[in-house]
């Protein structure tokens, strides 16, 4: 007699060994301290689906207050594919928030119908971009614009500052999440600050947990085009100069305005994704968005 059992992951120790270590080995390239940052996110967020006690599914879903969620890290292992214990799962995860709830993720596109089975609608592309330090760094003299802001190191910056034009951004309050996400070890991150004062961008990249792949950007949030690359090229060029610099520096531009990023600064598309929600697009600054922060968390 089989039982699959659905939990709640509420340990570093389980997400890493459930959840991170399950992405590294499919090629996903989560960031070293995501386990970590994923509790941190939301406690209350991970699932791990046990076969008569073998792990063998997991899946996310993230809670931005009472009114949206994020799925992420849904995964089955490669042997139980196709049994519907992944679908039980999902309808787990689903089924644990409000049913007011507006969900959104991101899907590869090979499975937008099936999310679309579900409930879910297609509203925009997003893409991953690697890029290759000294070809995009060639990159930057050809497409900076002249603009008035000053780039800060996040060190030199009050947090608080961050926090709200976060907000202002992404359409819902992390805090506790992204103190933790700017402070994680070897994490690096730069602020854009206008005449004023007024934070007008920011960017943040952490070492991804398989240190030979380098460093995954996100998130870049900008006011503008000119200044998300300037952020970019803050970043780039102190990652070139690292004792071992990055073999990759990774991206998920999440906008239209981020591809165009990506293309114009060389980077080599490794796959395409599509944003999808239930109900709608949630209040977010779209058009300030360049490159999402973690895929799976939203």
């Amino acid at each position: 007699q089989e039982s699959f059992k659905i939990r709640l992951i509420t340990t570093e120790e389980e997400m890493q060994r459930f959840t991170i270590k399950p992405m590294a080995k499919e090629g996903w390239r989560p960031g070293l301290k995501d386990a970590e940052l994923f509790l941190a996110c939301d406690p209350t967020a991970a699932f791990v689906g046990e076969l008569n006690g073998k792990p063998i599914a997991t899946v996310r879903i993230s809670k931005y207050g009472d009114s949206f969620a994020f799925i992420g890290a849904y995964l089955v292992d490669k042997a139980y594919r196709g049994k519907g214990y992944g679908l039980k799962i999902f309808n787990a995860a689903v089924s644990s928030v409000k049913p007011t709830s507006n969900i959104g993720l991101y899907a590869l596109l090979h499975l937008e119908k099936m999310y679309e089975r579900s409930g879910f609608r297609s509203h925009f592309h997003a893409a991953r971009y690697d890029f290759h330090l000294p070809t995009t760094i060639a990159c930057f003299p050809e497409i900076l614009e002249k603009i008035s802001v000053e780039v800060k190191s996040i060190e030199d910056v009050e947090l608080e500052n961050i926090f709200r034009y976060d907000t202002h951004v992404f359409g819902f309050e992390r805090s506790a999440f992204l103190s933790r996400l700017l402070r994680a070890e070897g994490t690096l991150g730069y602020v854009a600050v206008n005449n004023d004062g007024l934070t007008v961008g920011y960017i943040s990249a952490r070492p991804t947990f398989l240190q030979e792949e380098g460093y995954l950007i996100g998130p870049l949030f900008a006011d503008s085009k000119a200044i998300a690359e300037r952020l970019l090229k803050a970043l780039f060029e102190k990652l070139s100069h690292e004792e071992k610099a990055a073999p990759l520096v990774c991206m998920d531009a999440s906008t239209k305005q981020g591809m165009e990023l990506g293309e114009e600064l060389q980077g080599k598309k490794v796959f395409d994704l599509v944003y999808m929600v239930t109900k709608g697009l949630p209040n977010t600054c779209l058009e300030k968005q360049f490159g999402v922060t973690i895929v799976d968390l939203g």
